[in-house]
This record gives structure tokens, C-alpha cells and sequence, in this order.
């Protein structure tokens, strides 16, 4: 970190306001914005004149400026750190910005307390220091896949399920916000969704979001999307930012099932979460697009060992072995989902395979999903699923 105040430079964007981007800054003795200019020409010049140990580039949606000056000034400054205040959709902005020198993206509106975690966080990246910790010990799950119709609701799903035989504190997330299928899935009606929470009145707490989450008979608590596409614009980063903390001070696991691609709320998500489930399918066009997502998550940061690849219908024959999945990805998926007739059944029942078909062979590999992320289990839990009909092969993972 620097030994004294982070100094920033302020770079805004046509079409954003920077009287809301200030608002959104800290304002304390450890960070002051030393100038604040117009677009990407202006930061060129005042940076050949001016020390900073941060520049800040406020952008509405996609910006080729935007892009140009990442390039310029990541070449020109390169022990500068960049950071990205995003507004609106990113609209394929992600991952360019990223190749164009970005260190971080930060998606507003946010607090400024939430800037501020996001600053430090990146600086104390930077010099090879100690993130600053989350406030509890609970993890969020990030089931990603760039592609639709992979299996992430399906993961999703289960894994919570699974979480919660382990008798763990489980809460799930429906971020698909358009077209979500959580609550089919489980078999809950949609009668209060994440639509709903979003236009109550007044402040937020867990007694209040607490009254918006569904409970499914394994004691997973939900908060199933809106019920009409045209609702999800009512659930912006911000909300969620709320949601997510207020979650994890109660729950051992957070679940977020997300939509295809890197909208502005999968982003959030990802900045939140502690793990990431990365779910692709054995076809050309979904290993592509797997290949793409993880390239994004690298070119974000992530750590690595803290993302776990999935492979759905791993067994299908079409034409694509094992290896070529490995050259393809650059690397082996941690769980194999095979091919079962049971599991569309499973989901038209809406009762998940780990509890519907215990005993198959995709409800052991969610289970070994479940150890992978949050270790081996006792061997109560072990015996019990047993009892009820599950079988058990006790595995170590790669990771802890």
C-alpha cells in the first residue's frame, strides 16, 4: 500500500455524471481524487505532468475512449494501477478492458464503503499483501457458464441441496432475472421473488429479506427470480451487494445461479463471491465458451484454485474424448455430471436428483462437487445418507 494517501486521477466519460461517480468515492485522509479530467486526451497530459497512484475511468456501458486509454496509459504507467467505475451494461466491455490494462472493474452505483473494500482490495494485490478479509467465514458460490443450457440451474440446485444434507445453512439465489428456473426446479411457488424485495419500502436487514426467501423441504431458503422478464430491471448491483452480505452473516453457503454471460450483476456476484463453479457441456460451441469464461476470470484475477470446472453430460458420444476436452480448456474438470434420462426427469418432478435418485451416479458426482468446495464430511453425514439411500465413495479433491 502507499505510505501515505492514494492520490487518483478522475478520467469521466460522455455520458456519465461525475457528481454521482464523486459521490460514490471515498472521502476520508486515505484517498483523494488529485484531478479530475474530461475523457481520455486530458488524462494522457495530466499524467506526463502529475504524479497518481491510481487512475479511475468512469464509463457508461461500452467506451472505445474508454479502451484507448486503458492502452495508453497501462503502457505509458505501467506501475499504475487502473480501475474501471462501470455503468450501465457492460455489453461485451469486460473482458476489453481488461486486455486494455484494466486491474480492476467496480460496477456502480456502490457505497463508498464498498469502493473503498474494492480499492484497498486491488492495491493490497498489487504489492503482493494480505486482501482485506471478509467479515465472516461463510462462502459464496458463483455458478457461472458464458453459455445458456449447460446445467448451471441444475448445479446450482443440487449443490445447495447437497450443501444442506451435510447440514450446512444453505440460501440460493436466483440471478437469472429474466428467465430463472430455480423455483421450477424445486418445486417452489413463486409467491415472493427478488422482484418483490426490490420494490418494498425502507431499509434492508435479514428480518426483512428473511420474509422474501422461499423454504424447500431440505431446508435450503431461496430467493427465486421475478416471475415476468420485463421485472428484472428492478434488481440492480447494488441490492444485491446488500443481499449477499446480509446472507452470508446467516448461511454456511450462498449459492448464485446466474444467466449467460458477464451482465453487470453476474460481475457483482463474481467481486462477491469466494468460489466459483464454472459449468461447461461437452459440444464444441460450450467448451469454447468455457474457455473464453475462464480466460475472463484469469484476465479479472481470480484465483485459480478457487475456481472448480464442471463438465455436464460428460459421458455423451459426440465425438469429443477426454483429451480433447483437456487441450480444449487447458486443463481437467474437477467433477464429471454423466449422461442420465433420470435427470430431465428429476427436474420435471421438481425434486432435485440428490434426493430423487440418490443412489445414481449424477447425484454422487454433485456430492463430490460438495466435498471439493467445502472438504470432507464426518462420517455422520455419511451414515445418514447412506440410511436414507445414498451411496458415498469418500474422494480428496484438489483443493481445500
Amino acid at each position: 500500500m502507499p505510505s501515505g494517501p492514494v492520490r487518483a486521477l478522475l478520467a469521466v466519460e460522455p455520458g456519465v455524471e461525475a457528481e454521482h461517480v464523486q459521490a460514490s468515492l471515498p472521502s476520508d485522509a486515505d484517498f483523494s481524487v488529485v484531478g479530475m479530467v474530461n475523457g481520455a486526451e486530458d488524462a494522457l497530459h495530466w499524467l506526463r505532468d502529475t504524479q497518481a497512484d491510481m487512475l479511475l475511468v468512469a464509463c457508461a456501458g461500452y467506451s472505445d475512449r474508454a479502451l484507448l486509454l486503458l492502452d495508453a496509459v497501462s503502457r505509458q504507467n505501467p506501475d499504475l494501477s487502473i480501475v474501471v467505475l462501470g455503468q450501465g451494461s457492460p455489453n461485451g466491455f469486460l473482458r476489453r478492458a481488461f486486455e486494455a490494462g484494466a486491474d480492476d472493474i467496480i460496477m456502480l452505483p456502490a457505497t463508498r464503503d464498498q469502493v473503498r473494500f474494492e480499492l484497498q482490495k486491488l492495491l493490497a494485490r498489487k504489492q503482493g499483501a494480505e486482501t482485506p478479509s471478509s467479515p465472516d467465514n461463510s462462502h459464496l458460490v458463483c455458478v457461472l457458464g458464458p453459455k445458456g443450457g449447460t446445467g448451471k440451474t441444475l448445479t446450482a440446485t443440487n449443490l445447495a441441496v447437497a450443501f444442506a444434507q451435510r447440514g450446512s445453512r444453505v440460501a440460493l439465489i436466483d440471478l437469472d432475472l429474466q428467465f430463472g428456473d430455480v423455483a421450477l426446479c424445486l418445486g417452489l411457488p413463486p409467491e415472493k421473488t427478488v422482484y418483490d424485495l426490490a420494490q418494498s419500502p425502507g431499509a434492508l436487514d435479514y428480518d426483512k429479506l428473511d420474509a422474501f426467501l422461499a423454504t424447500h423441504s431440505a431446508g435450503v431458503r431461496t430467493l427465486i427470480a421475478p416471475r415476468r422478464p420485463d421485472q428484472a430491471s428492478a434488481v440492480g448491483a447494488e441490492l444485491l451487494r446488500e443481499v449477499y452480505s446480509i446472507l452470508r452473516t446467516r448461511f454456511d453457503w450462498v449459492i448464485i445461479d446466474t444467466p449467460p454471460g458477464f451482465t453487470a450483476e453476474v460481475i457483482t456476484s463474481i467481486d462477491s463471491s469466494t468460489d466459483i463453479v464454472m459449468v461447461g457441456m461437452l459440444d464444441s460451441l460450450s467448451l469454447k465458451n468455457t474457455k473464453l469464461g475462464l480466460e475472463t476470470l484469469e484476465l479479472m484475477k481470480y484465483d485459480p484454485e478457487r475456481i472448480y470446472l464442471l463438465l455436464n453430460r460428460a459421458h455423451s458420444r459426440v465425438g469429443i474424448s477426454q483429451s480433447d476436452v483437456e487441450a480444449v480448456l487447458g486443463r481437467t474438470p474437477d467433477v464429471f455430471i454423466p449422461s442420465d434420462r433420470e435427470i430431465p426427469r428429476t427436474v420435471n418432478e421438481g425434486i432435485p436428483i440428490v434426493i430423487a435418485r440418490p443412489q445414481s451416479e449424477p447425484a454422487e458426482a454433485f456430492r463430490r462437487l460438495a466435498d471439493l468446495l467445502g472438504g470432507p464430511v464426518s462420517e455422520e453425514v455419511v451414515l445418514a445418507e447412506t440410511a436414507n439411500g445414498g451411496s458415498r465413495r469418500r474422494i480428496f479433491g484438489r483443493k481445500g
